[in-house]
């Protein structure tokens, strides 16, 4: 099944707030909320840190050898 058919919605919103606070360089450029990363959520703060070690997984894997 196509993940973007079975995933709820939240989720997706989940990503696209990842891929907002994400920075040039792959690190958080940008918090969610006012303050600095001991001012966010915990649960936000593990959900980004999941998202950015799939997405390093993925770019890993669709590397090409050298």
């Amino acid at each position: 099944m196509n993940p973007r058919l079975t995933i709820p919605d939240d989720w997706h919103e989940l990503v696209r707030l990842w891929c907002r606070c994400r920075g040039d360089m792959g690190g958080l450029a940008h918090l969610p909320d006012p303050g600095g990363i001991n001012d966010q959520s915990a649960w936000l703060i593990d959900a980004f840190g999941q998202i950015g070690g799939a997405w390093a997984t993925q770019e890993d894997q669709e590397r090409p050898s050298r």
